[in-house]
């Protein structure tokens, strides 16, 4: 799988309530349901780091997002 790392690294810098939102556009695209309030600041940096990294850490974003929708 390929991804656009310009894209990623323009998802990360967006604010915490945007970058919910994208991500749960994304989820309800392939039919994830998430909760729809945003996660603290402190999971959704979890989430920028993983894919901010030289190598992108898909699996590791995806674990924070798991964790916050099993909560």
């Amino acid at each position: 799988m390929r991804f656009d790392r310009a894209r990623l690294e323009a998802l990360a810098a967006l604010p915490d309530d945007k970058l919910w939102a994208e991500v749960l556009k994304i989820a309800d695209s392939f039919g994830y349901s998430l909760p729809r309030q945003t996660p603290p600041h402190s999971e959704l940096q979890k989430m920028r780091d993983a894919v901010k990294s030289d190598r992108i850490n898909v699996s590791e974003a995806l674990r924070v997002v798991n964790q916050y929708k099993n909560k």
